[in-house]
C-alpha cells in the first residue's frame, strides 16, 4: 500500500496525458461527488419552486451550429471531431445556443417560456498543463421577453441563488450595453469586420490600439471621444450627458437605453448581496447578444462566476419564429471552489 501511495504522489507532477486523464478534465472522488450533489440540487429546487422547466442540451453537436454563432476567439476553442458518417461534431462550447436551438425545434411550443437546465461545456484553453477545459455550469433561459424588468428578475433569482448556494460575499455584476455600442458603429458606417474589429479592442480596453485604429476609421471627434470615454467609465454619469450629446446629434434612439440601464442601477441598490457597475465596453459577440450583457466576479476569482445577456434574434435564426430572450449561467466548478475554501 506504501508503496502504491508513493507512485501516486510521485505522479501528481507528471503532466496528466502520460497518466490516466487528459488534462483539463477532472476526476470527482466521493467527497467531491456529494459535494457536487448538494449543490446540484439547490439549484434543481431553486428553479423548479421559481417555475422553470427543465430541459437537458445534448453533449454534442454539429460543429456548424457554434461556429456560425460564436466569435473568432471562441472559434478557435471548439473541439473537433466526426461521427462515423463523416458529420464534423463538437462538445458543447455554449450551452445556451444548444438550449435556444432546442426549443426551436419544438415549434408546436407557444408563448413564453422559462427553462433551466445542467451541463459541461468543453473549450481548449491552450495551455500545456490546463486547469479546466470541462466546465460544469447550471443556467436559465428566458424565451420571449428581455426587457429591463426582466433583467431586474434575472439578477433577483441571481442574488437569491447565490445566497441558497452559501455565497457569503457580494459578487461584483459588470453591466454592459451592446446596443449602445451597435447604434454609434452603426451611424459611422462601419463593416461587420471594423464593428468586430473595434468591439474586441475596447473588450481589452487596449487605449493605445484603440486610439490607433479610430484615427485611421473615424473623423467625427465627438464619435471618437465617447468610444474612448466607453473604456474606463464605470458610472453612467460620467457619460451620460455626451451619450445624450451624439443620441440627439446623429439621430440614435440612445435615451431608450440610457434609461433602461439607470432602471436596472437603481433597483439593483437594494441587494445585499450584489454589487453592480457599468461598464459599457463589455461588448461581447455582436452578432449574438443584442443588449444588456454581465458578468459576476466573486472574491479573488478572475474567471467570472456568472455570465449573461440578451439575444434577441437567435431564436428567429434557428426558428424563423421572432422571439426575444436573455438568461444567465453560473459556474459550478467556481463554487465548488469557493465552498472548499
Amino acid at each position: 500500500m506504501d508503496t502504491v501511495r508513493l507512485k501516486l504522489i510521485n505522479e501528481r507532477n507528471i503532466n496528466s496525458e502520460v497518466k490516466w486523464i487528459p488534462d483539463g478534465f477532472h476526476f470527482l472522488g466521493h467527497e467531491d461527488s456529494l459535494q457536487r450533489k448538494k449543490i446540484l440540487d439547490k439549484v434543481y429546487q431553486f428553479f423548479d419552486e421559481r417555475g422553470y422547466l427543465e430541459v437537458t442540451p445534448p453533449g454534442f453537436d454539429f460543429t456548424s451550429s457554434f461556429l456560425k454563432y460564436v466569435s473568432a476567439s471562441e472559434e478557435a476553442r471548439i473541439l473537433k471531431s466526426r461521427d462515423l458518417s463523416g458529420k464534423e461534431i463538437s462538445p458543447s462550447i455554449d450551452l445556451t445556443l444548444q438550449v435556444v436551438k432546442g426549443l426551436a425545434g419544438y415549434s408546436v411550443k407557444k408563448g413564453n417560456q422559462k427553462i433551466f437546465y445542467t451541463g459541461r461545456i468543453v473549450k481548449d484553453n491552450f495551455k500545456k498543463n490546463a486547469d479546466r477545459r470541462e466546465i460544469l455550469q447550471a443556467g436559465a433561459e428566458i424565451i420571449g421577453h428581455s426587457n429591463a424588468n426582466t433583467f431586474k428578475m434575472l439578477l433577483t433569482h441571481i442574488s437569491e441563488l447565490s445566497l441558497t448556494l452559501g455565497l457569503k460575499q457580494k459578487i461584483t455584476m459588470v453591466l454592459g450595453n451592446t446596443a449602445i455600442y451597435s447604434q454609434i458603429v452603426e451611424s459611422l458606417g462601419f463593416s461587420v469586420a471594423d464593428k468586430n474589429t473595434l468591439s474586441q479592442l475596447l473588450y481589452s480596453k487596449e487605449e493605445k490600439s484603440i486610439r490607433e485604429f479610430l484615427d485611421s476609421r473615424v473623423k467625427k471627434k465627438d464619435i471618437k471621444e465617447i468610444l474612448l470615454k466607453l473604456i474606463l467609465s464605470f458610472e453612467l454619469k460620467e457619460i451620460k450627458s455626451d451619450l445624450l450629446a451624439i443620441s440627439k446629434k446623429y439621430k440614435m434612439n440612445l435615451e431608450h437605453f440610457i434609461k433602461e440601464t439607470e432602471d436596472i442601477l437603481k433597483y439593483s441598490s437594494h441587494f445585499k448581496n450584489l454589487d453592480l457597475c457599468l461598464d459599457y465596453s463589455l461588448i461581447r459577440d455582436l452578432d449574438y447578444y443584442t443588449g444588456f450583457v454581465f458578468h459576476g466576479y466573486y472574491d479573488r476569482v478572475s474567471y467570472p462566476l456568472v455570465t449573461g445577456g440578451a439575444y434577441d434574434n437567435l431564436f428567429e435564426k434557428f426558428s424563423g419564429e421572432e422571439k426575444r430572450a436573455c438568461g444567465f449561467a453560473i459556474n459550478i466548478d467556481i463554487v465548488e471552489e469557493i465552498n472548499r475554501r
